[in-house]
């Protein structure tokens, strides 16, 4: 469902925004100390040993987490908690890193051993809502969005909570004008990496709401965004924009926009494939 690539993205851009910057950037260490953290037994290290390899661990899972390595990443998340059983980090990395895998279930199931570990965190609450977005059952979706109060959550987390419920709404087709109104408060809180996601969830709602040239206007808005910007990004962000040039009868405009992505390999991609031969007859008469 259109809906599903976006909750996807902006939960995975939240989780490394929290992660990023407490990576230990400044920590790297030669490959060998890697390959021995691998190798050697965590229980037969002295505590401050095994500290020193497991945050050298979790920095080579940040670092996989953001270059789309998922499985990889959480292979290494769950080295790291070999180390330090209690690391609230790598617990809660481990959960996004399953989510954008699509390992769904494993996620639900690390996410629930998360919670039990750390109550508090109310930022990981955000994940089942995107995995029933995933699943294309929004009605689940809001409901677990209902269940986080967004006043508990730091700011970035807040945004994607205001953003999520903006975006299932639109998709439900409910509410539309409370969806403007949360996609609005997610923009006014996105740090400026997240801004391209409230933009582009913001020309969906004003898709869903008939106000194609608003939508038009967010969604070239979010292109503009290009150093935040992956390819799925942008396929999704050109798919959406072509609907609402046909919303307004502008069949050239939309053609050119679909022809720009149709050859990718996303969802996005696909449905660019399936609109552009639907337009096709239309736009060369």
């Amino acid at each position: 469902m259109q809906a599903v690539i976006l909750v996807v993205m902006v939960v995975v851009a939240g989780t490394v925004a929290v992660y990023g910057p407490i990576a230990f950037g400044s920590w790297l260490m030669r490959k060998g100390k890697l390959r021995e953290a691998w190798r050697v037994e965590p229980n037969q290290l002295p505590p401050r040993r095994r500290m020193q390899f497991s945050r050298l661990l979790f920095q080579e899972a940040v670092h996989a987490h953001q270059a789309g390595d998922h499985n990889r990443a959480a292979e290494t998340c769950r080295r790291v908690l070999r180390f330090e059983s209690d690391d609230p980090q790598a617990s809660r990395l481990l959960v996004a890193s399953l989510f954008a895998g699509g390992r769904f279930d494993e996620a639900r199931d690390a996410l629930e051993r998360h919670l039990q570990a750390n109550p508090g965190d109310e930022a990981a609450k955000l994940v089942p809502a995107a995995i029933y977005c995933e699943r294309g059952d929004l009605v689940a979706a809001r409901e677990a969005l209902d269940a986080i109060d967004p006043q508990k959550l730091p700011t970035a987390d807040r945004a994607l909570w205001f953003n999520n419920y903006a975006f299932t709404l639109s998709g439900l087709k409910i509410d539309l004008d409370l969806a403007r109104e949360y996609g609005e408060k997610a923009l006014q809180l996105a740090s400026q990496a997240d801004r391209q996601f409230a933009l582009r969830t913001l020309g969906v709602v004003h898709l869903a709401r008939k106000e194609p040239e608003t939508a038009i206007e967010r969604l070239d808005a979010a292109l503009r965004e290009r150093q935040h910007l992956r390819p799925g990004d942008i396929e999704f962000t050109r798919y959406h924009l072509a609907r609402a040039f046909l919303d307004l009868g502008r069949e050239r405009e939309a053609k050119g926009q679909l022809q720009l992505i149709e050859s990718g390999r996303t969802l996005y991609a696909e449905k660019a494939r399936a609109l552009m031969r639907e337009i096709a007859p239309s736009a060369a008469a």
